[in-house]
């Protein structure tokens, strides 16, 4: 398993690998941000640094890329050890869909007009050419994840978007909440009418795949499992059930289980206190503590249950993938195997898609 690679002191080393070598990232302009963490700004600048790309900070971690489209590539490889051809998961993370159609304006609901005219940065489609180009770079993977914040707002418009655009393309792609997913207002200035339940209960009825969690097993080696910690910044309690059940599963067949959700967990490693980003996407997430910060040990109910599912299993779980913070950060959770030794699941957030001209995370499976 990919314990075998990571070594408890991996963060000692990256932090080490990068004050040597020097963490190669954009400084972006001032941005205003909302208390999700999002920037109203306008778009950055390019990020890629095709002509120097960043350093590896560990050879087994990641290597980042660009390819003929300018596209960013962070380049993972990992083993199930259980041999057979390569497999190919492609993460893309925080699209940010800002689309409003006829069905919005007819019903001319205030919350959702006034969202799109707030938000004047990716208005009808800036983003499109990232995506397309991050698509294409998708189109001989085995499986298309993405990490929430799709739509920037629940508008008939982004809906439209994610089909259009994604979903019409690319059937089988595993699209997990976000934060921004169930909410109508984007710094709005009209209050929510309509319930959390209710906002859930429209996207249930659009979604391709049940939109708290699902799993998938490829070619009987891997276990993607995606999670819904994005609406409200927990786990629910209706997902407790069905991951023990899969984590049984992939205990018995011996499969490697790596986990989708919005919002980073917290690590409990204090090398993770003040962690700098790798590519700088927004200003205010330069830097992240994601120490204490986001589900853990300091969690209750439902949250605290699944956070401790995923720590206590790190000899099968062998990565975990987010977004959310519009920067690229690596983190280390602090866990233990089955049989109660010490062990870290590697978490990776991944850049926002809409930053330079595109981010993907690509997993290889060797």
């Amino acid at each position: 398993m990919l314990q075998r690679y990571f070594k408890q002191g991996a963060s000692l080393l990256l932090l080490l690998c990068l004050l040597l070598t020097g963490c190669q990232t954009t400084t972006p302009p001032t941005a205003q941000t909302t208390s999700n963490d999002v920037t109203t700004a306008a778009p950055l600048p390019n990020t890629t640094q095709e002509d120097d790309p960043m350093p590896t900070p560990n050879s087994l971690m990641w290597e980042y890329s660009t390819d003929a489209n300018g596209v960013v590539v962070r380049d993972l490889h990992l083993s199930s050890l259980k041999g057979g051809d390569p497999l190919t998961i492609l993460q893309l993370s925080d699209i940010h869909f800002n689309f409003v159609n006829d069905q919005d304006r007819t019903e001319n609901h205030e919350l959702v007009i006034g969202s799109y005219e707030n938000l004047k940065f990716l208005r009808d489609g800036k983003q499109l050419t990232n995506l397309e180009n991050c698509l294409k770079y998708a189109a001989d993977a085995d499986q298309l994840m993405i990490t929430g914040d799709t739509l920037s707002y629940l508008s008939y418009g982004n809906i439209q978007a994610m089909y259009t655009y994604v979903w019409d393309k690319y059937p089988e792609a595993i699209i997990t909440m976000g934060n921004h997913d169930p909410l109508r207002s984007w710094n709005g200035a009209v209050d929510e009418s309509a319930t959390l339940e209710e906002r859930l209960k429209r996207l249930e009825e659009h979604w391709k795949h049940d939109i708290y969690y699902s799993s998938k097993v490829l070619d009987e080696r891997v276990m993607l499992i995606q999670m819904d910690n994005g609406t409200t910044g927990e786990f629910w309690e209706h997902q407790i059930e069905p991951f023990q059940k899969d984590l049984a599963l992939a205990r018995e067949k011996g499969y490697t289980v790596l986990l989708f959700y919005h919002i980073p967990l917290s690590t409990g490693n204090v090398a993770d206190f003040k962690k700098p980003a790798l590519m700088v996407g927004d200003s205010n997430t330069a830097s992240w503590n994601f120490y204490t910060k986001g589900i853990g040990n300091l969690s209750t109910g439902a949250s605290k249950t699944v956070y401790d599912l995923i720590v206590n299993n790190a000899d099968i779980i062998g990565g975990t993938f987010c977004g959310h913070k519009h920067s690229d950060f690596y983190t280390e959770i602090k866990a233990k195997t089955a049989d109660g030794a010490d062990a870290i699941i590697p978490q990776y957030t991944l850049m926002g898609l809409f930053y330079g001209k595109g981010h993907v995370l690509k997993i290889t499976i060797d």
